[in-house]
């Protein structure tokens, strides 16, 4: 299948996927090996984000898979977001291509006779909803689109907002493919000077500053030698009252030659439409043993972690007994419930003796005293709230999306 690369910087992995705890034998698999005891491995791999409509569990699921395995799943909430794009992608004959950075470590597990126990973390680059498919439905098969890059500002787009008017998303703010032209204005000593103009969908709506232009200009000749256009990833923002254009293209020192000697066109969509017909790809899996910390899968209950579709936020695993939430990390898993239960007690034994020696400075002493208790009750509680999660982390019984 044709791969249909996520637009954005790629090298940023912003998004937790879940189920990689129940994975062990996937996620190993697709590192190449299995990690030696307290040797920490991270690499980056390319990822297919792939929709499984034939899931038996959910109709909406997404797999992550990585070297042709399954190593976790997008949670149920971002799966739902991000349905009828990725359905729309794998319509289309293409399949949604990411980067995956994969986190594996072997230790010795105090709580079952210091076996050694796998832990695993894969985080993937994923953007905002709005900015995955361009705006602009019209072909373009003859435009070889530019890798992503870093931004830069249009500039007289506001002579051409009724034109721009007709791409605005509801939301304000998406994506479109632009097309780069050079433009040759002659002064009026009669010397030329020579600037990129940009259209959407053929018709102009601004043009880049002379410096900038000397970024995109060699690139436009190499594409016109080719027979193509050149093209470049472009936001679109507005309202009724105004819209802007900010280009996000590599500049033409920073090409690779494979690009130069491809020059690949933006890969063909269907149209937008209500439903698409997507392709079987689930793939039954031998259940594998709860080896490692509780990511938990898209099917566990309420009280599991689940990732903001943004990619913005931690998995966080929220602690029933108490009001509030904490963030445990692999360190705080170290330890059992009963250790960090005493180290609460023992915060407040701290703060205690600490905020009497501070109490007794002249003036300035009873507000110490407070501030000092005022932290310990809240690094007891902490502790405590991590030892609950603990216990309720190893009370759930393995669960497979």
């Amino acid at each position: 299948m044709e791969k249909y690369y996520l637009p954005g910087k790629d090298s940023w992995h912003n998004f937790d996927v879940v189920g990689e705890a129940y994975r062990e034998a996937q996620v190993t698999a697709a590192l190449g090996r299995r990690p030696r005891l307290d040797e920490e491995i991270e690499e980056v791999f390319e990822a297919f984000l792939i929709p499984e409509p034939d899931n038996p569990h959910d109709a909406n699921a997404v797999s992550v898979r990585v070297n042709g395995h399954v190593v976790g799943y997008l949670d149920r909430d971002a799966a739902q977001v991000y349905r009828p794009i990725l359905h729309r992608i794998a319509a289309s004959g293409m399949v949604a291509t990411t980067t995956a950075r994969i986190w594996a470590v072997v230790r010795e597990s105090w709580e079952d006779n210091q076996r050694a126990r796998f832990f695993a973390n894969v985080r993937i680059y994923l953007p905002e909803p709005h900015q995955i498919l361009p705006l602009n439905n019209q072909s373009q098969a003859n435009a070889a689109v530019l890798p992503w890059g870093g931004a830069l500002q249009v500039t007289g787009e506001d002579k051409h907002f009724n034109h721009l008017f007709n791409y605005l998303p509801e939301n304000s703010e998406g994506l479109v493919i632009l097309t780069m032209h050079k433009l040759v204005q002659t002064l009026k000593n009669g010397a030329e000077k020579h600037l990129v103009e940009v259209r959407l969908d053929g018709e102009r709506v601004g043009q880049l500053t002379s410096a900038t232009s000397n970024h995109y200009l060699p690139t436009i000749a190499h594409a016109a030698d080719g027979g193509k256009e050149l093209g470049i990833w472009a936001k679109i923002k507005g309202s009724g009252l105004a819209a802007e254009l900010v280009i996000q293209g590599a500049r033409a020192t920073e090409l690779s030659d494979d690009w130069l000697n491809t020059m690949p066109t933006f890969p063909r969509l269907i149209p937008e439409a209500a439903g698409y017909e997507v392709p079987p790809a689930f793939i039954e899996e031998p259940p594998t043993r709860r080896d490692q910390r509780a990511t938990l899968p898209a099917t566990a209950p309420p009280s599991a972690p689940t990732t903001n579709p943004s990619g913005s936020s931690p998995v966080n695993i929220t602690s029933k007994p108490f009001k509030g939430h904490v963030v445990v990390t692999e360190k705080d898993r170290r330890y059992s419930p009963i250790t960090h239960r005493s180290a609460g007690v023992a915060i407040i034994i701290i703060a205690v003796i600490v905020g009497a020696m501070l109490g007794a400075i002249p003036l300035i002493g009873p507000v110490l005293f407070i501030g000092c208790m005022v932290l310990g009750i809240m690094g007891n509680i902490r502790s405590r709230k991590i030892a609950a999660v603990l216990e309720k982390e190893r009370s759930i019984p393995d669960l497979r999306l």
